[in-house]
């Protein structure tokens, strides 16, 4: 009877390492969500264009 509660409380526990496991993945991903969406707004089209105006500008000026 004994190893009988202690199969069902290691089933138990391993369900609940399980959940937080499962929490912990998706915390994750909302947390990545966020920063992906925060470095779109911060790309914005005008951003990006400055940005790769200014590449462009190093690359030439290293030739000359």
């Amino acid at each position: 009877m004994a190893i009988d509660i202690d199969l069902q409380k290691e089933r138990e526990l391993d369900d609940l390492h399980t959940q937080i496991r499962r929490l912990e993945n998706e915390k994750i991903e909302r947390q990545e969500a966020q920063i992906k969406e925060r470095i779109n707004s911060m790309n914005d089209d005008a951003y990006v264009e400055r940005k790769l105006q200014l590449l462009y500008d190093q690359k030439h000026e290293k030739k000359h």
